[in-house]
C-alpha cells in the first residue's frame, strides 16, 4: 500500500505540467518554474538532514558548499567555456573533496563547537564569494552557457523530479543499509556504537562527504533555475533556511525532508506576493529580512510544540517517532 500510494504521487507529479495549463494558460511555466525550486529544495534539505538528523552531526556548513558549487559551476561552464555537465561534475567532486577537508578537522570537536565552526565556515565562504563579485565588478554571476533543453522550465521541471526520486530511493536504500544503520547507531550513542567495532571516524566522514554532495548537487541546480549564482547562497540566512526545513520537516526522517522543503520553499513565494519593503505604519521591512524571521520563529515553534516536525504527524499510534520516516511516510 505505502509503495502504491508513492507510485501514485509520482504519478501525479508527472502530470503537474498538464494540470497547470488547464489552471494557469500562459502563466503554467513560471508557476512550474516555482515548483521547481520546492524540488530543488528537497535535496538540499535531505543533505541536511542526512548529516544532522540521521549521522547527528550538528553541522551548519551546507551552505558553504551550495555557494561554492554554483560559483564552480559559473566559472567553469561561462569563464573557462567548459561543457556544462562536466562544470557539473567537477563542481560536485570539489564538494566531495571538501567535504571531506571539512569533516576531517570537525571530528576533533563535537555539539555546539562543531556547530559554531562549520557556521564560521558559511560566513568564511561567503566573504570570499562576495569578494570574487568585487573584484570582478559584479553582483552575481551570471551563468550564460545552459545547455537549451534547461532553459525551459517544463524540461527542467522533469529533470528535477527525476533526480528527486533517484536520490530518495537511494537514500532510501542507504538507510537501510550498513551505512544507514551505522549512522543510527552514531546518533544513538557513540561510546555504544564504537563498543559494537562501528569506525567512528569512517562514518563520520562518510556522512560529511555525501551531505555536500547532495547540497553541492543542489547548488548547481539552484544556479540553473535562477540562472546566476550569488554569495547569499553562502549565508547565515541560507544556513537558517536548511536548518529550519528539517526541524520543521522532522529531523531523522525522510518524509521529513519533504514536507521541510514544501513547508519553507513557499514561505518566500507567498512573500513575493507581498510589496517590498513591506510598510508597516512608520516601520519599512524588506521582504528578504522578515522572510529570515519567520524561518526563526518557524524554528522556535518547530522546537516547542512539534519536535518530531510535521513528519510526525504520519506516525501510526503506538509506532515510535523514529518510524515516520524509516519505515512509514516516504519510506
Amino acid at each position: 500500500m505505502r509503495w502504491l500510494a508513492l507510485a501514485a504521487l509520482l504519478l501525479g507529479l508527472i502530470l503537474v505540467p498538464s494540470l497547470f495549463d488547464l489552471l494557469f494558460g500562459d502563466g503554467a511555466d513560471f508557476q512550474l518554474h516555482r515548483v521547481t525550486l520546492i524540488a530543488i529544495l528537497a535535496i538540499a534539505a535531505l543533505a541536511q538532514n542526512l548529516l544532522t538528523g540521521y549521522a547527528a552531526q550538528p553541522s551548519l556548513g551546507n551552505a558553504a558548499f551550495f555557494g561554492v558549487s554554483a560559483y564552480l559551476l559559473a566559472w567553469l561552464s561561462g569563464d573557462l567555456q567548459q561543457p556544462y555537465w562536466l562544470a557539473v561534475l567537477v563542481a560536485l567532486l570539489a564538494c566531495a573533496l571538501l567535504g571531506l577537508l571539512v569533516g576531517g578537522p570537525a571530528l576533533s570537536v563535537s555539539g555546539a563547537h562543531l556547530a559554531i565552526a562549520t557556521l564560521g565556515l558559511v560566513v568564511l565562504t561567503g566573504s570570499l564569494l562576495n569578494l570574487w563579485d568585487t573584484s570582478a565588478g559584479r553582483q552575481s554571476y551570471e551563468l550564460t552557457a545552459l545547455p537549451s533543453v534547461l532553459t525551459d522550465d517544463r524540461s527542467l521541471y522533469y529533470l528535477v523530479l527525476a533526480l528527486v526520486a533517484l536520490i530518495f530511493l537511494c537514500a532510501f536504500h542507504l538507510l537501510h543499509s550498513r551505512v544507514g544503520r551505522a549512522w543510527k547507531a552514531l546518533r544513538d550513542s557513540e561510546v555504544a556504537a564504537a563498543a559494537c567495532g562501528i569506525a567512528l571516524t569512517r562514518y563520520k566522514l562518510l556522512a560529511f562527504v555525501v551531505s555536500a554532495v547532495l547540497t553541492g548537487l543542489a547548488g548547481v541546480l539552484y544556479a540553473t533555475w535562477g540562472t546566476t549564482a550569488t554569495a547569499n547562497m553562502s549565508s547565515i540566512d541560507q544556513t537558517i533556511a536548511f536548518l529550519t526545513m528539517i526541524v520543521v520537516g522532522g529531523p531523522g526522517s525522510l518524509l521529513g525532508s519533504l514536507l521541510g522543503a514544501l513547508f519553507v520553499g513557499l514561505l518566500p513565494l507567498l512573500l513575493g506576493e507581498l510589496p517590498d519593503p513591506l510598510i508597516v505604519g512608520p516601520v519599512q521591512v524588506p521582504i528578504a529580512i522578515l522572510t529570515t524571521g519567520l524561518y526563526g520563529l518557524l524554528l522556535l515553534l518547530a522546537l516547542i510544540f512539534f519536535p518530531g516536525g510535521l513528519s510526525a504527524m504520519f506516525v501510526r499510534p503506538g509506532q515510535p517517532a523514529e518510524s515516520a520516516g524509516t519505515e512509514g511516510g516516504i519510506s
